[in-house]
């Protein structure tokens, strides 16, 4: 005889769900973003969420393993008609005064964040608040991305223009 169990559902973990698909929607401002890390029982918790790229560096924790989900809007304008496409990038911060026992912490999330965190175009490794720009954010959109480029990144608090179209194209 088959007995189905049924678990009490986690409602830190059903927030946070929540707090993602909030974040991942094409209703979502750009630059959108929710940062998270590891509790001491190793579960993913929120730390902040927020808008703009500015505001994300503000929330990354120097001494902590954390991970963030960000919305960028890849924009592309035409003469009678804006179409704007959601791209969802993951950022895996490794704080500088992480001391090297808990980067390991690192590894030991990652399967649990990407549960998480679904339906990312990109995921970029980053240790220092300096190496996390919309120049290098967009070149690698732009290389995860399909033939037609946008004509520019919106990150919510500063927009990254692309030089590939003509100005008469525009």
């Amino acid at each position: 005889r088959d007995v189905k169990r049924f678990t009490k559902p986690n409602p830190t973990t059903m927030s946070l769900a929540l707090d993602f698909s909030t974040v991942t929607t094409k209703e979502s401002k750009a630059g959108t973003w929710l940062v998270v890390t590891l509790d001491k029982k190793k579960k993913p918790v929120k730390v902040s969420v927020g808008v703009g790229l500015k505001e994300l560096g503000k929330a990354l924790d120097e001494k902590k393993v954390m991970w963030a989900a960000f919305n960028v809007h890849g924009v592309d304008v035409r003469a009678n008609v804006e179409s704007v496409r959601t791209k969802m990038v993951q950022i895996n911060w490794i704080g500088n005064s992480v001391p090297p026992m808990k980067k390991m912490q690192a590894l030991a999330g990652k399967p649990k964040i990407v549960k998480l965190f679904k339906g990312m175009a990109l995921t970029v490794d980053v240790n220092a608040k300096s190496d996390l720009t919309t120049e290098e954010i967009s070149k690698g959109l732009l290389a995860a991305g399909g033939a037609h480029k946008p004509h520019y990144y919106d990150f919510g608090d500063t927009k990254y223009e692309l030089e590939f179209y003509a100005p008469e194209n525009k």
